[in-house]
């Protein structure tokens, strides 16, 4: 699945959380790439400069601050 399909599913509010979180991890592996690093160091890097989880989100707001950080790097 492509980044921008991935990414819409993830932005669309009437998804389930973990079914967004899911999409989020997969715009992961595009981004990680892009920036020449693994997906492990991806997430531990938004999760350690957000405070807020792409693995595990309990709330929207985690996920989408978590989303537009990593998608900003």
């Amino acid at each position: 699945m492509s980044h921008s399909s991935s990414r819409r599913k993830v932005l669309d509010s009437d998804g389930l959380l973990a079914h967004r979180a899911s999409h989020a991890r997969s715009c992961v592996n595009h981004v990680a790439n892009r920036l020449g690093i693994t997906r492990s160091e991806l997430l531990m890097k938004v999760e350690k400069d957000t405070g807020a989880s792409l693995v595990s989100p309990l709330t929207e707001d985690e996920l989408m601050k978590a989303f537009y950080y990593m998608e900003n790097l």
